[in-house]
This record gives C-alpha cells, sequence and structure tokens, in this order.
C-alpha cells in the first residue's frame, strides 16, 4: 500500500516521502520472497508438486540473492542497471504466486475427478 500511495516521484524525492515508498517495498521484497520460500517447503502439505515446491523455493532464495545486489545498486549511487536488479528481486515473486495458485487449483481438479476410497470396516472371526 506505501508503495501505491507514496509514489516514486521525484516530488516525493524532494518532500521526503520517498521514505515510505522504499520502506514499502523493501518490505514487500523480503516479505514476499520469504513466503515463495516458506510456500515451498510446505507445499506438499497444501497439494503443489514436488517439482513447483522445489521451483517456488529456488525463486524465493533467488530474490533473496538479489535483494542486496539491487540494495548495494540504490544506496552507492551507481544506479548500474537498476531495473534489472529490481526485477530480479520481484519477478520471483510474482513467478511464486503464480505456480501457487496453478497448483492449488490443479490439486483442487484432481481431488474433485478422483474422489477418496470410502474406508470399509471388515470383521474378522
Amino acid at each position: 500500500m506505501l508503495v501505491g500511495v507514496f509514489q516514486g516521484s521525484s516530488t516525493n524525492v524532494g518532500n521526503g516521502l520517498i521514505a515510505f515508498h522504499t520502506v514499502g517495498a523493501q518490505s514487500v521484497m523480503l516479505a514476499g520472497n520469504v513466503m515463495a520460500i516458506a510456500v515451498g517447503a510446505g507445499g506438499t502439505r497444501i497439494g503443489l508438486t514436488r517439482g513447483r515446491s522445489i521451483i517456488s523455493m529456488a525463486l524465493g532464495t533467488a530474490g533473496l540473492i538479489a535483494f542486496p545486489l539491487f540494495m548495494a545498486d540504490v544506496f552507492t549511487g551507481w544506479m548500474w542497471n537498476i531495473g534489472l536488479f529490481e526485477r530480479a528481486v520481484i519477478y520471483p515473486i510474482m513467478i511464486g504466486r503464480v505456480l501457487l495458485g496453478s497448483g492449488v487449483a490443479a490439486a483442487q481438479r484432481h481431488r474433485a475427478t478422483h474422489p477418496p476410497t470410502p474406508l470399509t470396516a471388515q470383521v474378522v472371526n
């Protein structure tokens, strides 16, 4: 919400409100990638395949690795290809959400078309 309310405009840079944009963006970058790792770690419990779980963890890890590179680029003032580093942090979050949503939807479709086998009790004399 902070990123949308306090946009990264030159006006907000000038009046100091860019700090709210920055805090919001950095929070999303860190929490989103940590969430991708957490979803991957517990993916089988919510119906994700092993492959989707591994990919989710790898994406989150890659995003967390790219975060310090992005921050170093910002804080040093180099601004060398800052868009590339920012996307390296954000895109894993978005791809991870697509994997999560499509994986849960596929698991629900599978359960709907393959109902569980009812348990039967047998009495042995």
